[in-house]
This record gives C-alpha cells, structure tokens and sequence, in this order.
C-alpha cells in the first residue's frame, strides 16, 4: 500500500491466525504478538488485481495507562484468514464520512467529558484510523471543534444550521453532548437532518449503551470499538427525543470550577422554558445525585462520582415534597386525562427513553433501542436502605421494577404518555430537576413536565441490530 505524507504507517506482519478468540502475528522480527479478537476494529482491503493487501486494524485500551490509554495497531498483510475476510471488511471511506461539497463531516471534541480522554482519543485512534482508511488525505478536509467552555458544542450547533448541506458530525463526548446538540440548534422547517455518530467517552454514556444493547456482549468488545465498528458501518436512524418544559423562573445550574465543595454555593444559572432530551428526566434522588455529583473534584473519579454521591444522599433520605400526575400514552387516554400518584413525597421520579443509564444499570429493562417510547420508574419516600435495595437490583438486569415490599409500597413502572411534576418544597437544594444531566432549578412551587416531542431532531449512526 503506497501512503501518502502524513498518512499513518502500517506494520508489516505475516502468519496473521485467528484461535478461538485469539489474534496472533508475526512482525518484521519474527516475534509473535498477541490480542483478542474483541480488539478488532475492521480490516481494509486494498488489494488488487495483482497483488493482495490487507490492513487489520485493532484497538487496544489500557484505561490505568494515564499517558497512552489507546494503542492503534495497523496490521498489514498479504494473506488474512477467512474470518477476517468476513463480515467487517472495508474498501475505503464509506459516504457518511467523506466531505464533498453537498457533505460536511465535522469532529467535536468534548475535552471535558468523562475523565478528558476525548482528544487523545482523536489523536491516537480516530484521526489516524480515518486516514489509514482512505486514499486520499482525506481528514484534512475535517472540519475539528475542540471545545473551550461549556457552551461550545451548543455554539457549534447553532452555527451549523446556518448551512443547507448535509452533516455528519462525530461527536467525541458524553450525554452531554447529545442534549448539547439537541437544544443548541435553531433549525429551519426544511432544513436536512444532521447524522450524528457518537463516540462515547463520556462518564455514563446512556445513550451509547442503550442503542447498543443487542450487541454487547461479555466478554466482547469494548464500548469504543462497538463505537468505531458503528460509524464505518452504521445505518441512520431518526433519533428519538422527548421535550421537558418548565414553569417560569427555572434555571439551568450548572458548578464553578474550583474542584470543592464550595463550588456548589457558586452555581452558574441561565434562564430556560424548555429542553429536548433523549434519555431520561428525574425528579428526586437520581436527579440529586448528578447535580451534586458534578464538581470538578467528583468528576476526577469517572463513573464512580455516582456512588459515592449516592451513598451521602441515601443516608439522608430526603422525602421530596412534590405532586406526580401522569397520563397514559395514547389512545388510552386524551390529552388532558391525568392520573394523580397518591404520594405526597417521593424519592425518585425517572422518565426514561433508553434502558440503561450505565453499560450495567438498567434502570427500563423494558425498552427497546429506537422504540421511541416514554417509560415512568418511581418510588415514593422509602428508606435509604429500601431505596438502595432497588438500585442494586437495577444492576442486576432491571429486576428492580419488580420491586414490592411488605407494606405495600412498590417500584411504579410502566409506559406513559405525559408526566408533571411539581415541586412543594422551600430548599433550592431539593428542587432541582435532570435532563440527561442537565440540571434545572426551579423556583418555589415549580416544576416540569415531560412528553415525546413532535419532530425529529437529529439522525443517529447504529449497529444494525438496533433496529431489529
């Protein structure tokens, strides 16, 4: 394979075999190396009529190695075995991924998402894999967002609408930045539907882990090479949204920097009616839970920020003062149809459109990837024991909606059209509201409710299966 400059540098191998979930090969040196076939990214094929040439592309991560978490091996060789011929072989760039003039393809970066692994990610794998992929110098042509505050992937957003070409746009990010690019657009009524491909390097990522469900597997490949298949291989799906309107004087609160606990007496506050989301909406401990979690100094310990959160929270076991009204989806009932929940205090209310919140927290074992559907977990102020019974239930595969303890209070779980909450308490500090980890305070007798929106917003990249 002849490389252009700056295109990265396969290695030659030979004896390339597949064992049972085993890659081995031989280097230049006749030394033998080793990975799991889970590693496996793809193979790209550039050969020809007269001479076969193959690239194997593996992923290797090493998540306690803070200099060089990814390893990117470019394995090039003249004969592969057939298992590498089958399935995931690529010849080039596929159409979502090459910028033309009627096709944008933008890469954001979140460096703040997560543990800021994302734009080592993007240097170390993405970029290279890109252009190892291509013929052409083709990521050149990227257009790259590394973002510099909070507000940029909403900026970057808002100025892609201003364009009536086609978009995709790989997005190295969280949750975070999904509800970011949702509710930072300003879309025209007939403007083409932006193709998002999401690379999850976020410290949940629900979204990635729901819509990739059918294909994970344990053991199996990692979250990021599940990623990396899905955006050489994926197909477009609209993306399902929901719509949480608020009362007025709400805000959204997000912490100054500071990496202490002082930093939540320093919240920054922007006014807000309305934000679309595609993942959950909570009132209650788990919306507590990721506000107060989200400091500089929690966000250092990844996904484990939540636990130990949590554990502070469940010995308060703080009865939330709110009203719950719920209408069932249509056409069980009309639009103005509510059922009101008998608790007067609650202590967690989640509307969910995914099923996981984390790769092993199923918190709606019942949906589906794409259905579209608004599911409601709730409970009303139990115990912290009680309610960490039902939490560690949620990790055992979603067994935690089958919840019932003696005295007759239980799990609330089922599918909903609409849902209000209203908050009666007098402590800012309980009155806070999530929108896949946005938070939103409420004034004094506030509140929100939440419902599927009426438009498509954003199409997603997605393993085939998820659309099974």
């Amino acid at each position: 394979m002849s490389l252009n400059a700056g295109h990265p540098t396969p290695k030659s191998v030979h004896s390339l075999q597949v064992t049972d979930a085993t890659l081995s090969w031989r280097n230049s040196d006749d030394a033998e190396e080793r990975g799991s076939t889970h590693e496996i990214l793809f193979t790209i094929d550039f050969s020809t009529a007269q001479r076969p040439n193959y690239v194997v592309c593996v992923l290797r991560e090493d998540a306690d190695a803070q200099s060089r978490p990814f390893l990117l091996d470019l394995l090039q060789a003249d004969e592969i075995p057939a298992e590498l011929r089958n399935g995931r072989l690529i010849n080039g760039i596929p159409p979502h991924l090459q910028p033309t003039p009627s096709n944008k393809v933008d890469v954001v970066v979140s460096t703040k998402s997560g543990t800021g692994r994302a734009q080592s990610f993007w240097q170390a794998v993405l970029q290279p894999l890109l252009q190892a992929a291509s013929s052409q110098p083709i990521v050149e042509q990227y257009n790259l967002v590394v973002t510099q505050d909070a507000q940029s992937v909403r900026r970057y957003a808002k100025a892609i609408d201003k364009s009536s070409a086609a978009r995709t746009t790989i997005l190295l990010s969280g949750d975070g930045g999904v509800v970011d690019l949702l509710n930072g657009r300003e879309p025209a009524p007939d403007a083409p539907l932006p193709l998002m491909a999401l690379l999850p390097l976020g410290t949940g990522n629900a979204l990635f882990h729901s819509l990739h469900k059918p294909c994970a597997a344990t053991p199996g490949p990692t979250p990021l090479v599940l990623a990396l298949r899905t955006l050489f291989f994926g197909v477009a799906a609209n993306l399902p949204v929901f719509e949480a309107k608020f009362t007025p004087g709400s805000q959204i609160v997000t912490h100054a920097g500071g990496g202490n606990q002082a930093a939540l007496q320093l919240p920054h506050r922007q006014h807000v009616t309305s934000l679309y989301g595609a993942i959950v909406a909570s009132h209650g401990l788990h919306a507590s839970i990721v506000y107060e979690s989200d400091t500089p100094a929690y966000r250092a310990h990844g996904a484990k920020r939540f636990g130990m959160v949590a554990q502070e929270l469940l010995k308060l076991s703080h009865p939330y003062k709110a009203s719950l009204d719920v209408r069932p989806p249509a056409p069980a009932a009309s639009e103005d149809k509510f059922e009101r929940d008998p608790h007067e205090t609650h202590g967690y209310i989640l509307v969910s459109m995914v099923s996981n919140l984390e790769s092993g927290f199923t918190i709606s074992p019942a949906s589906k990837p794409l259905d579209g559907k608004l599911r409601l977990v709730h409970f009303g102020a139990v115990s912290g024991d009680r309610a960490l019974e039902a939490m560690a239930k949620a990790y055992d595969g979603g067994r935690h909606v089958d919840v019932e303890w003696d005295d007759g209070e239980r799990v609330r779980y089922e599918e909903v059209g609409e849902v209000r909450v209203v908050s009666d308490e007098d402590d800012e500090r309980w009155r806070v509201f999530c929108v896949d980890g946005t938070i939103v305070q409420v004034a004094r007798g506030g509140g929100m409710s939440v419902a599927r929106a009426s438009r498509a917003l954003l199409r997603i990249l997605v393993d085939e299966r998820a659309r099974a």
